[in-house]
């Protein structure tokens, strides 16, 4: 699975340096030249991982570092900040509005900067091959273990095989009203669990 960055960078030359080095790493890769551009393209497609300069024309990196972390459908992509600027104040700031790392330009080499990409994203909740979605059972109204067997999802296959995917309910017992704890699974592949 390639992992999707969003380079946002005004530096034509910078821009294009991490581009090639991030492609040939194996990440996909979207490019933003200023921080209007980056919320559109998060707008269009969804990254893993954002690497944001500051001091960018039109909106800087802050403003957007700002958007990204108190907005619910992006809030949760990290964010390293790639700066020319090192002043302690200005990563105290950065940090405050939540990116996940401050990264200087010029003491960093481009190898480091892959580095800490894949320390970043490596540090995300851990991604499952399998979606799990918390649903509420009401007492009494569905019999869990049938739903479970029983249930299929329409379009969703599995990617190895291409048969339907099934339903695993586990009970979570952590709530006052009856909660489950629902994981899509390969029957083929992965085995029931039940």
């Amino acid at each position: 699975m390639k992992y999707q960055v969003l380079l946002v960078e005004d530096s034509k030359a910078i821009q294009q340096m991490y581009r090639n080095k991030l492609m040939m790493e194996q990440f996909a890769v979207v490019t933003a030249d200023n921080g209007m551009e980056a919320i559109k393209a998060l707008s269009l497609s969804r990254p893993d991982i954002i690497l944001l300069d500051l001091m960018m024309p039109i909106m800087d990196g802050y403003k957007v570092l700002q958007v990204v972390k108190t907005d619910q459908k992006f809030k949760d992509i990290p964010v390293l900040v790639f700066s020319a600027k090192g002043q302690p104040d200005e990563v105290e700031k950065a940090l405050s509005l939540g990116a996940a790392g401050y990264i200087i330009k010029s003491i960093t080499k481009p190898n480091e900067v892959v580095e800490r990409i894949r320390a970043a994203l490596s540090q995300r909740p851990v991604e499952q091959a399998v979606t799990h979605y918390t649903i509420e059972i009401k007492e009494n109204l569905y019999d869990a273990k049938k739903l479970s067997g029983d249930f299929k999802l329409n379009g969703f296959v599995c990617a190895s095989c291409n048969i339907p995917m099934l339903l695993d309910l586990i009970p979570d017992f952590s709530h006052e009203t009856p909660w489950f704890t629902a994981k899509f699974f390969c029957p083929r592949c992965h085995g029931n669990n039940k």
